[in-house]
Formats: structure tokens, C-alpha cells, sequence
């Protein structure tokens, strides 16, 4: 039975708002691994990649096998899939889980919603052409926000700590590389296929060049169990959500839906961390989120 088309509206509200609300949660609980167990960065980001890497070629090759067949075969396109993988999606989560351990989960966050910066930047140079005005806007609300929330409003220090500020945003710019990559060289493979083949191939290249098994962890039954929640609920459940969100609303209203993420990772880190947030944080977190609506607006 076809759904309604306001049944199909409310799936896609519901769906983005809760893969929005995953992925902020996802971001808590790797505050909570990074603060209550001994779990670093780098190791995460290879758990995360490879694992999620498996579910999604397990959850979506066997229905594009076919379509994903060349990748396997040797040319240029390795090239493309390999900075997809390392300089796309690994950089975009290791970016990430960094700026957390560094920050806190509210304030990455944050500052990974400059990436539709670096994607309108991008677009401009592959199009030849300048910043339409309300472009420009949206690049200018960006650079405040990210002002405000690095320095409170005081050019003469920073409120948050300079690797946070880094890695949030060399996040921001793998977020960036990832979205754009597939739709201008990768496009003939199925993006969930992709994304499963992405993750892997960083996961497993990562892991390599950090040495992964010499790297010593702990974690006690809370911190397996938050681990679980960022990889199934925070990667996977997330993303498959979001993408229904995007058929059923489009990408345009899904993406202004999903600013939801940053707001419910900012709540969690005040609720279960007790973090504390100044006036200047929410000015520069309202800069930032209006670069998606002024983006976004036809």
C-alpha cells in the first residue's frame, strides 16, 4: 500500500529528527569514552570505520553487486576512492572524535556544520564563478560563529583549546571532500554501497599507519555499551534514517531538519557531562546553524 504524500512528509520529519538526534547521542557517547575510559581518538575512529564499513557492505552490496563490481577492478578511480576514504571519511571522523576528546561533544559538533562552507567554496571553484550575495552571507555567519565560539568574542584568546579548534574543523573540510567527491568522480556507485567501502578501506588503512594493535584500551561494561550505541545507533541506524529522511522531504529541507544534531549534542553534554556554556557559545552556534537556512532558502 503507497503511503500518502503526508505520511510520506511525517516519515521524513521523523526519520531525519531521530538520525539528527543519533548522531548528537553518538557524539555524547564518545565524550563519555573519552572522559570515563581509556579509549583514544585514533583507535575510535578505526573501530568505528571498519565495523560500520562492514555492516553497510553486508546491508547494501547484495542489492548492488552488479553496479559495484568495477570498483574492484584497477583504475583511476582508486585514486578518487582512496581520498574519499582517507581524506573524506576518516579525516571527517577522526576530525571529529578529536575535537570531542579536546572539547566536548556539543562544541565539535558545532563547528562541523561549517563544512557547507568549504562545500559552497568548493562549488564556487569548480563553477568559475563568486559568491552570490546571499552565499556570502552564509560564508560571513559561518566565520562568526566559528569566531564567537573559539574566542567568546575576545580576539585576544582562545575559549577553546587550538587543536579542538583544528580538528573541528579538518572535520568540517572531510565532511566537505565526502560529499562532493562521489557526486563529481564516484557517481556511478551506490552511495550506501560506497560509504560501506569508504569506511573499510580507511578503517583498515588507518588502522595500519597508527599501529592499531599496539594501542591499549580499557573499557568496563558501560563503555562497550557506549561504544555499541556510537557505531549501530550513532553510524549506522543514523545515516539510514537520514537517507530515507532526504527521499521522503528532499535533500534541501532534510539537511535544515538534521541541524537538530548539534543542538541534541549540545543538550546531552550539558545533561549527562554538565558542561557549561556562556552567552557567546549560543551566538556563535545560531550564526553557524543559519548558514544552513540561508543556504537552503529558494
Amino acid at each position: 500500500m503507497a503511503l500518502s504524500d503526508d505520511a510520506k512528509l511525517w516519515r521524513g520529519i521523523v526519520c531525519t529528527l531521530v538520525g539528527g538526534i543519533g548522531w548528537g547521542f553518538s557524539g555524547a557517547c564518545g565524550q563519555y569514552l573519552f572522559t570515563y575510559q581509556d579509549v583514544r581518538p585514533d583507535w575510535l575512529t578505526v573501530v568505528r570505520m571498519v565495523i560500520a564499513g562492514v555492516l553497510l557492505c553486508l546491508s547494501f552490496f547484495p542489492m548492488h553487486r552488479a553496479a559495484m563490481k568495477p570498483i574492484f577492478k584497477p583504475g583511476s578511480h582508486w585514486l578518487w576512492l582512496l581520498i574519499y576514504a582517507m581524506g573524506g571519511l576518516m579525516i571527517s571522523q577522526f576530525g571529529y572524535l578529536t575535537a570531542v576528546d579536546y572539547t566536548n561533544s556539543g562544541t565539535a559538533t558545532m563547528l562541523v556544520y561549517f563544512n557547507p562552507v568549504f562545500i559552497l567554496l568548493a562549488v564556487c571553484l569548480m563553477q568559475t564563478r563568486y559568491p552570490q550575495k546571499r552565499e556570502l552571507l552564509a560564508i560571513a555567519c559561518a566565520l562568526a560563529g566559528t569566531f564567537f565560539v573559539a574566542t567568546h568574542g575576545d580576539i585576544t584568546h582562545l575559549a577553546i583549546s587550538a587543536q579542538g579548534l583544528f580538528w573541528g574543523l579538518a572535520s568540517a573540510l572531510g565532511i566537505a571532500v565526502y560529499t562532493i567527491l562521489p557526486a563529481k568522480f564516484l557517481s556511478r556507485y551506490p552511495t550506501q554501497a560506497l560509504m560501506g567501502v569508504g569506511m573499510l578501506v580507511g578503517g583498515l588503512l588507518t588502522g595500519f599507519l597508527i599501529d592499531f594493535p599496539s594501542i591499549e584500551f580499557n573499557l568496563d561494561f558501560h563503555g562497550i555499551l557506549a561504544l555499541i550505541l556510537i557505531i549501530l545507533l550513532g553510524t549506522i541506524v543514523a545515516f539510514m534514517l537520514y537517507m530515507q529522511g532526504v527521499a521522503d522531504l528532499g535533500s534541501v529541507k532534510a539537511s535544515m531538519i538534521a541541524c537538530v544534531e548539534p543542538i541534541s549534542a549540545a543538550v546531552f553534554s550539558v545533561v549527562f557531562f554538565g558542561t557549561q556554556f556562556v552567552l557567546m557559545d549560543y551566538v556563535g552556534f545560531a550564526c553557524i546553524l543559519a548558514t544552513i537556512f540561508i543556504l537552503g532558502k529558494r
